[in-house]
């Protein structure tokens, strides 16, 4: 009896353990790419990129039949041991909530609802060192010191939404002005992302409308970072397998961003020199294509996107990021693919397209 009870103790104890063990997950991402008007300058390099490289963990932890205790914490990977990929910087890390069916509150830093609201069909060349949509687009960010708080697809056939509440943890003495903020970043949500999504896969239907508002964020035309600002994004793609053309989707994207507070400048130079951005604004619009060929591993993609950014005084900027690419998937977790990408500045005199000619390998763990 004695043993019997002692086997009954230890197979409990180590399906325990299984549950609670967290789950180690990944991704390696390298390419050679071939650039050209590398910088925007007159020259041609030769890179190895790591691309969005990371290592993670996570896991949840059922507290009651309904109620389960989710975490993650998740880190850069340099693969190629330099470049923007810097080792073990911190990416998306949460504790929090779970109410099976019902919703999840997190707590951490992770990505905007407003960045999130935009995935694969709306940029293909995701996480590419030198092409992904982030290099022109405002409202790619990953926030610090928020509450976020996500209702579950299944709870209203599809439909969800998400709201995150960022804490600024500034001394009420700040002042932010100069960065588009009139007030300091004091209090409970000095920073808002949310977002109302629509998931239906039996009719291959994605979409979303998502916002931010007092958030950090940059606007590449004008070089500004850490701009606070307010942005709307509304995405959507259309997946043709279910309409008899296997294989085809279609996505889309358009977006507007500008200051929370008209009043962004900067100081540079001695004696100072200050110089007004009034009436700073982006807009950005992006079509996609993805194919993926009948009885091979092929996928065929390409991808336009477009943004104009406009301030009181000044000419118009604009910026185009457009390509075309090819995935050989060699199973779930592994893929080889090419790139061939350009993005383009119109106020540049010269040296105003940068090319990019990439052959890359990527492996999920």
């Amino acid at each position: 009896m004695k043993k019997l009870l002692l086997a009954v103790a230890v197979t409990t104890f180590s399906l325990s353990a299984v549950q609670a063990a967290p789950t180690l997950y990944g991704k390696l991402n390298v390419t050679l790419d071939q650039i050209d008007k590398n910088g925007f300058k007159d020259e041609s390099v030769s890179k190895v990129n790591s691309n969005a490289s990371r290592i993670g963990i996570k896991g949840e932890e059922k507290l009651t039949d309904k109620l389960s205790a989710v975490y993650l914490a998740e880190w850069a990977i340099s693969t190629d041991g330099s470049g923007s990929d810097t080792d073990l910087s911190a990416r998306n890390r949460f504790i929090g909530l779970k109410s099976d069916g019902i919703a999840t509150l997190k707590f951490g830093k992770f990505d905007s609802y407003f960045k999130t609201a935009a995935g694969n069909n709306q940029d293909i060349f995701n996480d590419h060192t030198e092409l992904d949509m982030t290099s022109i687009l405002a409202g790619e960010d990953r926030l610090n010191n928020v509450i976020g708080f996500e209702t579950d697809k299944k709870l209203l056939a599809g439909l969800a939404f998400n709201i995150m509440f960022q804490q600024g943890e500034e001394s009420s003495a700040t002042n932010n002005t100069t960065s588009g903020q009139e007030d300091s970043r004091d209090s409970f949500g000095d920073g808002i992302s949310t977002s109302i999504t629509y998931d239906n896969k039996d009719l291959g239907l994605a979409a979303a409308v998502a916002g931010n508002f007092g958030v950090a964020s940059k606007y590449s035309a004008y070089s500004l970072k850490d701009i606070y600002t307010d942005a709307i994004r509304v995405t959507g793609s259309v997946d043709f397998t279910k309409m008899g053309v296997n294989g085809l989707v279609f996505g889309a994207l358009w977006q507007t961003a500008q200051p929370t507070d008209d009043t962004v400048s900067t100081t540079s130079g001695t004696p100072a020199v200050i110089t007004s951005y009034k009436g700073l604004k982006e807009d950005a619009y992006g079509i996609t294509a993805a194919y993926i060929i009948p009885s091979t591993p092929v996928k065929l993609k390409a991808e336009y996107i477009s943004t104009n950014t406009e301030s009181d005084g000044r000419t118009d900027r604009k910026q185009d990021l457009y390509g075309i690419g090819a995935d050989y998937q060699i199973n779930k977790q592994a893929r080889f693919y090419g790139v061939v990408g350009q993005q383009k500045r119109d106020w540049l005199a010269q040296d105003d397209k940068k090319t990019v000619i990439g052959l890359g390998m990527e492996y999920n763990f």
